[in-house]
């Protein structure tokens, strides 16, 4: 009896290490970069990221986990719109410490998973451009009139 509780703690260990290892690869995706949806509120504004044009919104950009972003979002008639996504420690690693242990560890190293981007999604509400200063208008000029002269009869 004692036999068969030991080989059921034992295939439950391994269970939970081998669920649990690489959480960050399973919970983010893994690999070297990371899908980022782009969305703003002008539909077919244009995206650029790090400079480069990257699609019309909505998009969607496979972006390196190593570096930070810019992505500007640029409409006709809107201010253009900026947020940077920054690399961040990937909070995913800490599960690896409790149920993965090394092993997770090692394969959320080895996948380059161990940082992700924040904002995971791109939301951006573009502003519309101050209306451009028009002509100054002119005041309208009238021909002065002559002042009235009053003529008595008979004079």
């Amino acid at each position: 009896m004692t036999r068969i509780r030991a080989f059921g703690a034992a295939v439950a260990a391994l269970g939970i290490g081998a669920g649990g290892t690489g959480c960050a690869t399973v919970a983010t995706g893994g690999g070297r970069d990371k899908k980022v949806t782009i969305v703003a509120d002008q539909p077919g504004a244009t995206v650029y990221v790090d400079g480069q044009p990257s699609g019309t919104s909505p998009a969607t950009v496979s972006l390196a986990r190593k570096t930070e972003h810019t992505v500007q979002v640029v409409a006709p008639g809107y201010e253009p719109a900026q947020v940077t996504l920054r690399r961040r420690l990937n909070p995913w690693l800490f599960v690896n410490l409790i149920l993965g242990g090394p092993i997770g560890l090692v394969i959320d190293v080895i996948s380059d998973s161990t940082h992700t981007l924040t904002p995971d999604d791109v939301k951006v509400n573009l502003k519309p451009l101050p209306p451009a200063p028009g002509p100054v208008p002119q005041p309208q000029l009238t021909p002065q009139a002559a002042p009235a002269v009053y003529v008595q009869p008979g004079s």
